[in-house]
């Protein structure tokens, strides 16, 4: 996140409400509902406001929280104060997290891989792989190239002004190619994957997003 794209976040995340709400994405919240979560630990990359790390610790989850923002982490941290969470905010960039090897049961990399340029990504997919423990859960989702921003961008890479793309979508550094995302975690354990284009109602005015999403398990024998 470059000087312009964090003053830029931290003035959505300085509103009272939640920016992007609390709501986290169905298949996310599908697939734990039920997962007892008191004894793991999990990793949110570029929380933002944090509604992924909240949900995982009104589970009962502890949850480490990497981001950037300031306001975003402020906000994250008010809510576990309030609620008595177990969150662990730790702001600074994601290039300069230290990944310990074989340390998390649970990682979500919600919209992250999407903003990190062509050189860092495939540092923090590393370790990613590295830190999450054997037969532990990614969750990630990432803009594809079927989101409206990418063919403005291709079209005029100065001009993202456009009613149908998010207001976010000029800090989008990558946008992901038709299973991409699967090949980055070749060897998981892929159990849920989906790609679409879907209307997003959460955060500025009504627009659509080309998404990818993925739950995997890392490998036991790793």
């Amino acid at each position: 996140m470059d000087s312009k794209s964090k003053k830029t976040f931290n003035s959505f995340y300085s509103k009272e409400d939640f920016y992007y709400g609390l709501e986290v994405r169905p298949e996310f919240s599908e697939y734990f509902n039920d997962k007892a979560l008191s004894e793991k630990v999990g990793l949110d990359l570029g929380c933002g406001e944090g509604r992924y790390a909240i949900f995982l610790a009104r589970k009962g989850c502890r949850v480490v929280c990497v981001d950037r923002s300031k306001a975003g982490l402020d906000k994250l941290e008010e809510v576990g104060r309030t609620e008595s969470l177990q969150i662990s905010p730790r702001l600074k960039g994601i290039a300069d997290f230290t990944f310990m090897e074989n340390s998390y049961d649970i990682i979500v990399a919600a919209t992250i891989l999407d903003h990190l340029d062509n050189d860092l990504r495939p540092r923090i997919v590393e370790g990613i792989k590295s830190s999450l423990k054997p037969g532990g859960t990614l969750y990630a989702n990432v803009f594809t190239v079927q989101d409206p921003g990418y063919r403005v961008k291709k079209a005029a890479p100065c001009s993202m002004e456009s009613g149908d793309i998010s207001d976010t979508s000029a800090f989008m550094t990558h946008y992901f190619e038709h299973d991409e995302l699967k090949a980055m975690f070749n060897g998981f354990e892929i159990f849920y994957y989906y790609e679409g284009v879907e209307q997003d109602l959460s955060h500025g005015s009504p627009h659509a997003h080309g998404w990818a999403s993925m739950l995997a398990k890392k490998p036991l024998d790793t």
